[in-house]
């Protein structure tokens, strides 16, 4: 498994997986937005989906531009009404300073019946910053969806408490093995070659994704997820009064 972040192997992992069934769910599509797309880590997933695809972003993306279409203000999205019949949006909600207008876009420029699948990290650190604004329960973007015309079809926690625990636990070690590297220039030091991180570190992420595979009584999991890492959504956007009178 290619590791992106020594310390997020957990949340990384439970999200491409939902990421990954969530577009076999929705099954072909035809155009597809890339919301605040970075580099298109997804491309690969998305690409077996949708026929077309197009990624936008804001010029002060700390990703760069190289791989975004179109650069755009982080307000109103340069697309006609009903333009995609499937929205891609992945840990982009916490950094949008007006969550409302945000969803209101995305419901204008998607087709009815569209596929929005979303995601948002919940118990992480605070990150690109000052850029990092809300922090959503699934209750709160599952209120701001429904506000905004869509019909929330699933929430997906990642992770639960125990993998909050580790992955806090994990965050301040690896930050003294981080630092040990540059200042020696030992790249190998911050890797899971340092057995040092492999084993505190990567051998329980390793773990913890095995126990999640445990069939637990389904009170118990369902109280252990309050606690989670992030959450995963799919929704889909709503006929309208005026549709319906049309």
């Amino acid at each position: 498994m290619a590791i992106r972040n020594l310390g997020a192997i957990i949340i990384d992992t439970l999200r491409n997986d939902y990421i990954k069934k969530s577009f076999q769910d929705a099954g072909p599509r035809n155009y597809l937005l890339d919301l605040g797309c970075g580099i298109k880590p997804f491309r690969h997933i998305y690409n077996l989906t949708a026929k077309k695809s197009i990624g936008i972003d804001v010029a002060q993306s700390p990703h760069g531009t190289n791989f975004v279409d179109i650069i755009y203000d982080g307000k109103i999205f340069p697309f006609k009404n009903n333009e995609f019949d499937i929205v891609f949006c992945s840990e982009v909600m916490e950094h949008v300073p007006d969550p409302v207008l945000f969803l209101s876009e995305i419901n204008r420029v998607m087709q009815i019946d569209g596929k929005l699948i979303m995601t948002t990290p919940f118990l992480v650190p605070l990150h690109e910053e000052p850029y990092d604004f809300f922090r959503y329960t699934k209750y709160g973007i599952k209120e701001l969806l429904t506000r905004a015309g869509f019909e929330v079809e699933n929430i997906t926690p990642f992770a639960d408490y125990f993998g909050v625990i580790i992955g806090i636990n994990i965050q301040l070690y690896l930050k003294f093995w981080n630092i040990l590297s540059k200042l020696t220039r030992i790249k190998l030091l911050y890797s899971e070659y340092n057995p040092f991180i492999f084993l505190p570190v990567v051998i329980p992420q390793w773990l913890y994704l095995l126990y999640l595979k445990i069939p637990l009584p389904k009170g118990l999991k369902r109280y252990l997820k309050r606690t989670t890492r992030g959450y995963g959504y799919t929704a889909v956007k709503k006929r309208s009064l005026s549709d319906e009178q049309n």
